[in-house]
Formats: C-alpha cells, sequence, structure tokens
C-alpha cells in the first residue's frame, strides 16, 4: 500500500488457481498474516482491539452496521465480529456509527475512539496486488 509517497509490503502465503477463484465466489476465506503485520501497511493505521478476522471476502453485518472487505483484515471494539468498526485492507465498505465509505484500499477505524491503537481513522490509500 502506498500513502504519501510511502510504499510498504506485506506477503499474504495462499496456494489457489487464480486470485479471482478466490474472491469472485465471495466466500470467506481465512489467511494468518496478523494484526500487527496489516497495521505495518499504513503508517498511523488503527484497528479495534478484537475480532481481527483477516482473509479474502470478510463481511460484518449486523442490521443497519457493515463492513465488507475483499482482501485485509476487520476488527471490532466487542468480541463478535458482527459489527466491525474497523478494517485495514483492499476493495472496502462500511455503514454504521454515521458513517458511509467505500475506498479502494486503505483503513478506517470509527465509533469508538478508546476502542483502538489511535484516534478515530480514515487513510485511503493506493494499493498494488502481486500474485505469483
Amino acid at each position: 500500500m502506498k500513502v504519501d509517497g510511502d510504499t510498504k509490503w506485506i506477503v499474504i502465503d495462499y496456494q489457489a488457481d487464480s486470485l479471482f477463484n478466490v474472491i469472485a465466489a465471495g466466500n470467506f476465506t481465512e489467511t494468518t498474516v496478523g494484526n500487527a503485520t496489516w497495521i505495518s501497511l499504513v503508517a498511523g493505521s488503527s484497528l479495534q482491539y478484537n475480532c481481527n478476522k483477516e482473509g479474502f471476502n470478510l463481511k460484518c453485518e449486523n442490521g443497519n452496521v457493515y463492513t465488507h472487505v475483499r482482501i485485509g483484515i476487520v476488527a471490532n471494539n466487542q468480541v463478535t465480529c458482527t459489527t466491525c468498526d474497523s478494517y485495514l485492507g483492499f476493495g472496502a465498505s462500511f455503514y454504521g456509527c454515521g458513517v458511509n465509505s467505500a475506498i479502494a484500499c486503505g483503513n478506517l477505524a470509527v465509533c469508538s475512539r478508546s476502542s483502538h491503537y489511535n484516534t478515530d481513522t480514515f487513510i485511503p490509500s493506493f494499493g498494488y496486488i502481486l500474485i505469483q
């Protein structure tokens, strides 16, 4: 991800025939990169302390609150992953806490400033995905 000229990379070690085959059906597929690795992509990024579900096709939905992320990590101030108020990743959208956001790539953390690392955060970024 690239923010203000600063480009950071991570490796997601996942075997598949193609990225299309992993994301097209919309089914959740778990990865194990880790919270700290995702946060390292964007300086000043923030995630809430709980849930920390990562992978492909992430969805947290409960009534009027939803978070969808195509590739990345979602987190929540509650232990459950039903109302995730923060994410870092690619192809993301969020609705809740008076916020309606869709970004191609970046970080969002809202709703409760005491429940995540930094204050409420919205950091759009430029994303690179390289496939081997």
